[in-house]
């Protein structure tokens, strides 16, 4: 077992840039994730194996993931029993991250 903590779980969250984000809400509405994954803008991250394999999704990926999510998400307007949970992150420069981590 890795000796870090997922991001959705408290860990650091770092870019390739090199700047920190902060948590700033967990458990996000469908809809929000929906809206995410829809927008070209912002930035998206995904956590798989319980959020231990990071990779970043471009915008040309983000409906592909769409199709996962919609139908196995377990935050607010989803299915308790999903596979998917979303947090938002906050940068000191104002800009937000959504982070969508795949359980294991």
């Amino acid at each position: 077992m890795p000796d870090r903590l997922s991001p959705g779980s408290g860990g650091p969250l770092v870019d390739p840039d090199g700047r920190s984000w902060t948590m700033n809400r967990r458990k996000l509405d469908v809809r929000i994730v929906r809206r995410a994954l829809k927008s070209p803008d912002g930035l998206v991250l995904l956590g798989e194996t319980g959020g231990f394999d990071l990779r970043w999704v471009g915008p040309e990926q983000r409906p592909a993931l769409w199709e996962q999510v919609r139908g196995r998400y377990r935050g607010a307007g989803g299915d308790i029993n999903a596979d998917f949970m979303a947090y938002e992150f906050v940068h000191a420069d104002g800009g937000r991250l959504v982070y969508i981590e795949l359980s294991c």
